[in-house]
């Protein structure tokens, strides 16, 4: 029997990996990431290396990746791509999308691990210390509220980054109750609630059939900027998606991504 939220997770996505993604709200939640990460490129700030023939030379580890929606939105811009997952159904899409990009195991390459324990665990295939840092780019996308430390995890996922390197979070915000009608705006500097839906309306429901994997519904931006700081990242940033999304295990049937970034220091 599953006990820690991990060993929920991985029993759970690798029987479901085929279910969720054949599910039409995921499939326009994966598209307003893709528009998002595709058309705010400077807004992440990643320094993008190449070499002398110009080709990308920079590592991006896609952690929790999932089918790679992370990857596939910024695969242009780095030389290797390197999905982490627990859930080996997961890596499977995950290489489903490699293919679909026409790019090879080496240039986007699956490992099937936890790389936020406190004591460091062999991943499959075993990669070495070095190889599983020095990333440009470290991503947790649609994950970390499956996460029960939150903090362990930003630290750890901080640890894979080179300095200057990016940390990218991407998430449920939560919402403060605010007059209905006011509709939702975007900002990148700023945090505004703007909604008709109070914090419980968030909140997922107990029977969802997921609902046994998350660990917090969602995160207000305080939260990640004091997980940021505390994992020795800065010059951090936050962005609400501009619409709300539809989410049907979500008890007022809507919630709203975030989008943050902070370079390590």
């Amino acid at each position: 029997m599953a006990d820690t939220f991990a060993q929920k997770n991985e029993q759970y996505w690798t029987k479901a990996a085929d279910d969720v993604h054949s599910q039409e709200w995921v499939h326009k939640l994966q598209a307003q990431i893709q528009a998002y990460l595709t058309n705010n490129g400077d807004w992440i700030g990643a320094t993008i290396t190449k070499d002398a023939a110009g080709k990308p030379t920079g590592k991006l580890m896609d952690y929790a990746c999932g089918n790679g929606i992370v990857s596939r939105s910024l695969h242009k811009q780095f030389g290797q791509l390197v999905g982490v997952d627990l859930a080996e159904g997961m890596l499977a899409k995950y290489r489903g999308t490699a293919n679909d990009l026409g790019l090879s195991e080496s240039q986007m390459m699956t490992v099937q691990g936890n790389l936020l324990l406190e004591d460091e665990q062999p991943t499959k295939p075993a990669l070495s210390r070095e190889q599983l840092t020095n990333f440009a780019v470290v991503a947790i996308c649609m994950a970390l509220h499956h996460v029960d430390d939150i903090d362990l995890a930003i630290k750890k996922l901080a640890e894979r980054l080179r300095t200057g390197g990016v940390l990218l979070v991407i998430d449920w915000a939560k919402r403060d109750a605010e007059p209905a009608g006011t509709g939702a705006r975007h900002s990148h500097e700023h945090y505004h609630h703007s909604h008709g839906y109070n914090q419980n309306g968030d909140k997922i429901h107990s029977h969802h059939p997921a609902a046994h994997t998350i660990s917090h519904d969602s995160f207000t931006k305080e939260t990640i900027f004091r997980l940021f700081e505390q994992a020795g990242c800065g010059d951090a940033k936050f962005a609400l998606a501009d619409k709300l999304s539809e989410v049907p295990g979500a008890r007022s049937g809507k919630m709203q991504l975030f989008f943050a970034r902070a370079t390590k220091f």
